[in-house]
């Protein structure tokens, strides 16, 4: 999948250490503004140095295509309207109704722990281990929605 992915939920992944195995199993892709956001503007910030050397290491990548917007979702979602993309990744709130509006595909940091247990990508324990290191970062609804899966799937 050839997911575009905004400062939110790029943030939530780097500090939830799921970032490296998403980045592992799908093609990620950022715009310059969610560049601008996440390294230049965070310059020092633990979390920029890790995610300037997933960019430079290939784990990330950026968008060839410019847009004229300077804010990250804004930046995204014209990318993504050029038609090349499975998804939009992203936790904001009012970003993601945007994107029910418009009827786009979105995916949700927690989400991610879903699809990658169901590929087989993590263990059920894992799982469990990711999402707790996610939880400072998500709304109880989204935490109890994924544990209530990995609950389920467990007894299946």
């Amino acid at each position: 999948m050839k997911l575009l992915m905004d400062s939110d939920c790029l943030i939530k992944l780097t500090k939830s250490k799921l970032k490296e195995i998403v980045c592992g199993n799908f093609t990620v892709i950022i715009s310059q503004a969610v560049k601008e956001e996440t390294i230049d503007n965070a310059h020092g910030h633990p979390d920029a140095v890790i995610i300037e050397e997933n960019l430079k290491k290939g784990l990330l990548a950026l968008s060839k295509t410019k847009s004229l917007s300077k804010k990250g979702e804004d930046s995204i979602f014209s990318i993504y309207k050029l038609g090349k993309f499975d998804a939009i990744c992203s936790d904001d709130k009012r970003f993601v109704s945007r994107l029910r509006f418009f009827d786009i595909p979105y995916i949700t940091p927690a989400v991610f722990i879903a699809i990658l247990l169901k590929r087989g990508r993590l263990t059920i324990k894992e799982a469990y281990i990711k999402l707790d290191m996610l939880s400072p970062f998500i709304s109880d609804d989204e935490y109890n929605a994924i544990k209530l899966l990995l609950v389920t799937w467990r007894l299946q």
